[in-house]
């Protein structure tokens, strides 16, 4: 073989190596657009978001109390300030939280007003941490802001992280809020969380006292709170929220909202779509990932659930939407300031249509007049550009009389 002809089938090869792989790629992508995103390896979706591993960091003039044990995310600083983790009779193990008081705060006088901040699917309470604490101590100092007590629960389901040490989070899973057989979760709120938190601190229990502000499964677990308890806060902030938790357009739960194709989704599909934002839309987070650690927990009969059902059945007993429909709930005196982006990840903007007037049926207050921000993504960054008006609104209606 001569050197020249030698040199063109190397070229070719070279060539080849190139080709096939960026065809490949494009074959991929078309054929992601053309059907639908390709699901996303559970393992995968564990290790990313590296942001949400970063330690809180807290050296303000209030104080930063960590009721934590051997966590993995044990909060560094000054003002910070550790006790005993709260141990769950109802879990049967400790749990971590973290509550943050104001500067100059005192155990006697006036009560405080108490934000329970409810953290979002696959993070823990150190998201709140580390967005709200800044921001709400320089509106504190400039009296825009009454002081606050924050309390940031757990809402993982291990609630200490241990149960993955190649990760700060849990597992990247949380607890939905809910019961269920991997535990009484929802229960562990109210009559233990919330029972520790008003008879350990200065704080306010009157429902016009106490705020919940929530983002993503958080704003779920916020909504649907106020749902099932009515009387335990009457100033919600979801900040996008999953407000249906079987919204689909003709089976897809990342289509806009269509009156004439939607209806509640009623099979059950580990592989559907929730998240196809990966990669341009190329890869989706799936059902498998988000849903089925807690609504498929009934695969073996525990304390919550004995038999084994459907998942949609089980994402149908905590719908709020459903819950909304199923029966004469009184939300009179509840006061909401929903926000979400219109580019959402997870397409929740397209529940507003259908939350909004259920709220508003049943006695509750929406504000502001629109609840969706133009090009708004399923970020932090969205929560950190309204910061300062949610907390101006939470302020406006903790004066209210």
């Amino acid at each position: 073989m001569s050197a020249a002809e030698s040199r063109r089938r190397r070229g070719l090869v070279v060539a080849a190596s190139i080709v096939v792989p960026v065809a490949a790629l494009c074959a991929l992508v078309a054929y992601a657009w053309i059907r639908r995103p390709l699901p996303l390896p559970t393992a995968v979706i564990n290790k990313g978001t590296p942001w949400e591993s970063k330690k809180p960091v807290y050296e303000g003039k209030g104080t930063l109390v960590a009721f934590m044990g051997n966590d993995t995310l044990r909060p560094e600083g000054s003002s910070v300030r550790f006790e005993e983790p709260l141990h769950s009779s109802l879990l049967k193990k400790d749990r971590s939280l973290l509550v943050y008081l104001p500067p100059g705060y005192k155990d006697e006088g006036p009560a405080y007003p108490v934000m329970f901040a409810l953290h979002g699917y696959s993070s823990r309470p150190q998201t709140w941490a580390t967005l709200l604490i800044g921001p709400l101590e320089r509106a504190i100092a400039a009296g825009t802001v009454p002081p606050l007590v924050v309390v940031m629960p757990d809402l993982s389901i291990s609630g200490n992280g241990t149960d993955d040490p190649s990760t700060w989070f849990d597992d990247r899973s949380g607890n939905f809020c809910i019961n269920s057989n991997l535990g009484r979760f929802e229960d562990h709120f109210f009559e233990e969380i919330a029972p520790f938190v008003f008879s350990t601190f200065n704080v306010r229990t009157d429902p016009r006292g106490v705020v919940m502000m929530g983002s993503s499964m958080g704003g779920y677990g916020t909504l649907y709170y106020a749902i099932r308890h009515p009387s335990f806060s009457h100033l919600l902030v979801l900040i996008y929220p999953s407000a249906d938790l079987r919204y689909g357009v003709r089976g897809n739960k990342l289509a806009d909202f269509d009156p004439a194709g939607y209806a509640l989704i009623a099979t059950d599909d580990p592989a559907r779509i929730v998240n196809g934002a990966a990669l341009g839309g190329v890869f989706g987070v799936t059902e498998q990932w988000l849903y089925y650690p807690v609504l498929d927990s009934d695969k073996s009969p525990g304390e919550v659930w004995t038999e084994d059902r459907p998942v949609w059945e089980r994402l149908s007993e905590s719908n709020p939407v459903e819950l909304l429909d199923a029966g004469e709930v009184d939300l009179s005196g509840q006061r909401y300031y929903i926000l979400v982006g219109s580019a959402d990840d997870f397409n929740f903007d397209a529940h507003i249509p259908l939350i909004v007037p259920r709220l508003a049926a049943h006695g509750a207050q929406v504000f502001p007049a629109a609840q969706v921000v133009p090009g708004g993504r399923h970020r932090p960054a969205l929560i950190l550009a309204h910061l300062d008006e949610i907390l101006a609104w939470v302020a406006e209606n903790l004066q209210r009389r």
